[in-house]
């Protein structure tokens, strides 16, 4: 029996049936240079006589295909996208049966509209190279958005050219968890389009975040007056969430807020926008002129409405720029989706609403987590939350994944599972636990490293084993640095 990840929405083979593949040719296409020599270069055949059939179906959808394998393979889609995922899915079919595959019929295409895979690279730098990587890993698996973690408390990782600091001193730190290692880097204009276009050439959209009004220390090193108490504070050396916070207050900010985007809206042409809005104490603002001159002159009640009104500002300009955006929202239980309007409602909530979302659980996708915390049956058992839900994604925080060999083996197989819920709308254990013999061998075939399936599913003690080596992270928690600045602050308020 074929074994597919994602699972094809219906497949119907032959039995007994099988095409002779002694050679690869594909006819006329829409699809770009980078993905047809994706997909010879892993098929490895000779080129002979045409043997691939495109041809255009405009009653299928965007993403939508057909696949058929008879005497001839022919694939029927609307789109390049439709076109790019039947190649996905003949890849995993050649690499199962070889050159004498069952004769088929597939109809297939996607249960939601945004499947998507975040890389965090404020934490830690992933040049251009790993970029590609990671793209090329979303285009085996049929995602179609990357959400690009571009700023952070440690590390600003894109050229502005109206800030030149924002690169000069925003993007290095001193050290990093647990080492005294320097650590930087960034993308200039020239690495973006690079990231962009190649990403493009797979039917992958970019979505860049640009996180405020917190996780903004890298930025406030570099100009100290975007912060409430002006004063020179160095990039953030370690995780946790840190105090100091963009100046809602001040006008100046809101056109920091606005310039940098204006120089995003050039680099990233896409629709989907993120703009942060998570983990923002009100400390400073409580006790800033600024912040609660503003609030008063609004009419708001607490500083909890004065984020409200920032963020729906920064919302606002980039409506205004034809950008669907995108904030953080938390549920009580800490779980997580990204919300498409004003931020902060529990994902339970939307559920019986109408404000679109994605489901990021953080039960079964925060992919950076021990898999004793969460294991490859915990992603596959999810469900996606009811409602206007536009997809999943799967969220890689780099605070401890330094390079791609960790992100390989925090990823897969955990973005396996996602995917077959991404495409099907669901998963399962049992079903998908029947293809991971499959799936290793073809994750090896496509040079993609994975955790092991005792890891992956551990038991009790390995899992508990792993949590505590991970939670070692909290004796590097700048805690007690935050409650001293916080007096601090209290002081430098009082002059």
């Amino acid at each position: 029996m074929l074994k597919l990840i994602p699972q094809p929405q219906v497949m119907d083979v032959q039995e007994n049936a099988k095409m002779n593949i002694s050679h690869i040719s594909l006819g006329k296409n829409l699809l770009s240079r980078e993905a047809i020599e994706d997909f010879l270069s892993f098929c490895n055949l000779p080129e002979g006589e045409e043997n691939i059939i495109f041809e255009s179906d405009e009653s299928l959808g965007e993403e939508e295909y057909s696949l058929v394998i008879d005497d001839e393979i022919v694939i029927r889609a609307s789109s390049a996208s439709g076109q790019l995922y039947a190649l996905q899915t003949l890849k995993q079919i050649i690499f199962q049966c070889g050159d004498s595959v069952p004769k088929l019929k597939i109809s297939d295409k996607p249960a939601y509209k945004i499947r998507g895979f975040m890389l965090d690279v404020g934490r830690y730098f992933f040049p251009v190279s790993d970029v590609k990587k990671i793209i090329k890993r979303m285009v085996i698996h049929k995602l179609n958005v990357l959400h690009f973690h571009l700023t952070e408390d440690q590390g600003w990782r894109v050229e502005i050219d109206a800030y030149p600091l924002l690169t000069q001193i925003g993007s290095k730190r001193k050290r990093t968890n647990f080492n005294h290692t320097p650590h930087g880097g960034f993308y200039t204009k020239k690495d973006i389009k690079e990231i962009v276009d190649y990403a493009h050439a797979f039917g992958i959209k970019v979505m860049p975040e640009f996180d405020i009004p917190g996780h903004c220390r890298a930025a406030i090193a570099a100009y100290n007056e975007l912060t409430c108490f002006p004063r020179k504070l160095p990039v953030a050396d370690h995780w946790g969430v840190k105090h100091d916070v963009l100046c809602v207050g001040k006008a100046e900010t809101i056109q920091f807020v606005h310039n940098v985007l204006d120089e995003f809206f050039e680099m990233f042409p896409d629709e989907y926008y993120h703009i942060g809005g998570d983990e923002v104490p009100k400390h400073r603002w409580d006790l800033c002129p600024h912040c609660q001159a503003k609030r008063k002159e609004l009419g708001l009640k607490d500083s909890d409405e004065l984020q409200f009104w920032f963020m729906n500002q920064i919302k606002d300009y980039c409506k205004a720029h034809n950008k669907q955006v995108f904030m953080w929202s938390w549920e009580l239980e800490d779980d997580s989706c990204i919300d498409t309007d004003l931020g902060f409602t529990k994902c339970g909530e939307m559920e019986t609403g109408d404000r679109p979302f994605i489901d990021t659980s953080t039960k079964a996708y925060y992919i950076d987590l021990p898999y004793g915390y969460i294991s490859l049956k915990d992603t596959a058992e999810h469900k996606p939350y009811s409602g206007n839900c536009l997809g999943v994604e799967a969220t890689l925080w780099t605070e401890f994944v330094p390079d791609m060999k960790k992100a390989d083996k925090m990823s897969f197989p955990r973005t396996g599972c996602m995917s077959e819920t991404g495409w099907n709308g669901s998963c399962g254990w049992d079903s998908f636990s029947q293809k991971l013999d499959f799936y290793y061998q073809f994750l090896r075939k496509n040079d993609i490293g994975y955790s092991s399936l005792n890891t992956a599913n551990p038991d009790y003690i390995k899992g508990k084993l792993g949590v505590l080596w991970f939670e070692r992270r909290q004796l590097m928690w700048e805690g007690l640095t935050n409650i001293f600045d916080d007096k601090k602050i209290e002081r430098m308020a009082k002059k």
